[in-house]
């Protein structure tokens, strides 16, 4: 049956009114939370050094503590002359238990592009490598609820391979000569790590690999970073929130009184970051950044202005340390600002490893037929529940 949109008018109408307050209180937050990213801001130092302290209490903000304080910000550096610029993506089918079989399926793909000489063959060997996998049914269940894994299981597989693809992408950059610049679409850390709850479990699983495929990057001299567009993360609003706050007044207490609910970096930066320009770099103070998890890869991170006057595009770029000085990260937000430009707003490069690496309707549909063909073959005609078949006829 069609939905009756006009039966939901009321709760429209709520809606529109809820946000609209919202956003008027946004709007005379925004105004304080500001201050701190302007030039004639003077108390930089002493909000580093309340952020370090609220550190100490677990508070989960931006520490601008990379040598560039808070209310500075930088053009974008030079494009190199002659670069391999290499980006990844990756796409999965979940398991669905009311299908005749339970599988599920992650594949990576990948994109490049070679600046500085024409048709050179890297190119087309990029978009021929592709990593895959079939994950069976038994991997899928948990041994002692017989229920199915959360999918983030499978995510994670997924996450895994595309670092470790990009990681062999680099690797054949270095050798055909050429300088990596490496991009990743969100942030290069698997969205585990970031979410974690025990890294002491998840290393060996996850942190491991994930350290290796950027020490292969690192030794190859890359450049690599992750692209997050339209960014949710509030850790710059949290910092500029303790501004005025001396260190000796840090409690629990003082720190839940400068919350910053409903803001986000963005709602700040499209007011103060003017285009072409990035702000300092920081520490986003994820738990998985300490030594004893990434170490000598723990990230920085930085916001850029893509747009123009009166139409700001900000976006969030991550870097490990090791390629996160002003020189690398000038260079990185140039070659994203090209690319951004030839994507209208979103780089072009990232679009195409999307089309590299997505999984599309028919290409699941050829996967499940050949291993329906395969069961039928070894003796097993295998069923959908009576509620897939409903859903099939309707």
């Amino acid at each position: 049956m069609p939905l009756d949109v006009s039966a939901m008018r009321a709760q429209i109408d709520r809606y529109a009114e809820v946000y609209q307050r919202a956003r008027c209180h946004r709007e005379d937050r925004l105004e304080q939370l500001c201050a701190p990213l302007r030039a004639d801001f003077a108390q930089a130092d002493m909000l580093l050094e309340t952020c370090g302290q609220a550190r100490q209490l677990h508070w989960t903000g931006a520490l601008f503590d990379a040598g560039e304080p808070i209310n500075q910000q930088f053009p974008f550096g030079q494009e190199p002359e002659r670069y391999a610029l290499i980006a990844t993506d990756g796409s999965q089918i979940l398991p669905d238990r009311h299908k005749p079989f339970v599988f599920a399926y992650v594949q990576a793909g990948c994109a490049g592009l070679v600046y500085g000489e024409t048709r050179h063959p890297l190119v087309e060997q990029l978009r021929r490598i592709k990593l895959s996998h079939l994950i069976e049914e038994g991997e899928l269940f948990d041994e002692r609820s017989g229920e199915l894994k959360p999918p983030t299981e499978v995510i994670n597989r997924r996450d895994l391979m595309e670092i470790e693809l990009m990681a062999q992408a680099c690797r054949m950059a270095r050798e055909a000569g050429l300088q990596p610049v490496l991009v990743a679409d969100g942030s290069l850390v698997p969205f585990a790590l970031l979410t974690s709850r025990n890294l002491a479990h998840d290393a060996e699983q996850l942190l491991k690999p994930f350290k290796a495929a950027l020490s292969v990057m690192r030794e190859c001299g890359a450049w690599v970073c992750g692209y997050i567009d339209r960014p949710n993360s509030n850790s710059v609003a949290r910092a500029c929130a303790l501004a005025g706050l001396s260190p000796d007044a840090v409690t629990e207490r003082t720190l839940r009184g400068r919350e910053t609910a409903g803001i986000f970096d963005r709602h700040l930066l499209e007011r103060e970051l003017a285009p072409a320009r990035r702000t300092a770099l920081f520490d986003p103070g994820w738990e998985v950044n300490a030594s004893r998890y990434l170490g000598e890869h723990a990230m920085h991170a930085c916001y850029v202005n893509f747009g123009e006057p009166g139409r700001p595009v900000i976006a969030r770029i991550e870097a490990p340390q090791w390629c996160a000085g002003p020189a690398e990260i000038g260079a990185l937000c140039a070659v994203l600002h090209r690319q951004s430009r030839l994507g209208n707003g979103y780089p072009l490069i990232l679009k195409a490893a999307h089309e590299e690496a997505v999984v599309s309707k028919e290409d699941q549909h050829e996967i499940e037929q050949a291993i329906e063909q395969a069961l039928l073959a070894s003796g097993i005609l295998a069923r959908a529940s009576f509620k897939q078949e409903a859903k099939d006829r309707a």
